[in-house]
């Protein structure tokens, strides 16, 4: 779920059903699976994360904690699990889905930051599910480099943030709902 509101115009409400829905229902969801495969010794585990976890946007502070809280719980879990090699872990950290999720983002730069069809994130993840091993998945392209953007000097990454429109692209978000209302309107 996607707020899409600056931190101060979120009452706590919301933030908390975000970060309930965007980050807890993980743990829950382990914590009702997990135990059957350590019994059977085997099983993948994937989780869906978000490139948003690593680099954080503005209208985006509860739905980016959540998500790099994710990573976190990801990483954390896989050192938990080595002592189980046929549990396997999948960690997918995709740019933007053409979804109405994020209906009204305005990509930047479809040609470095294109949107994404969430069925070539689906094939991604079944790949690496029937390759049998644990992996981390990032699409499009530019998302396999944006850890390193945490390495540039804090100047080179205001640049980068405002050359890639990060901080802009949901100026025109109206979200799942929004979406559905527009659909509505034009039948």
């Amino acid at each position: 779920m996607v707020n899409g509101k600056n931190l101060l115009d979120l009452p706590i409400e919301d933030i908390e059903r975000s970060i309930h829905v965007n980050l807890l229902a993980h743990f829950y969801t382990l914590k009702a699976f997990l135990p059957g495969m350590l019994r059977k010794g085997y099983g993948t585990i994937v989780t869906i994360s978000s490139v948003i976890g690593q680099t954080g946007a503005a209208q985006l502070t509860d739905y980016a904690a959540a998500k790099a809280g994710l990573i976190a719980m990801h990483k954390s879990m896989t050192a938990e699990l080595r002592a189980y090699p046929e549990i396997k872990t999948i960690l997918v950290a995709p740019g933007q889905l053409s979804t109405p999720l994020f209906a009204g983002v305005q990509t930047p730069s479809n040609f470095f930051a294109p949107v994404i069809e969430p069925v070539e994130v689906a094939k991604e993840v079944i790949a690496a599910i029937e390759g049998g091993s644990s992996a981390e998945l990032a699409m499009p392209f530019y998302t396999r480099w944006i850890e390193w953007l945490n390495v540039l000097p804090v100047g080179l990454q205001r640049i980068a943030r405002w050359v890639s429109g990060v901080d802009v692209a949901m100026k025109d978000f109206v979200g799942r709902a929004g979406a559905s209302l527009n659909e509505k309107h034009l039948l």
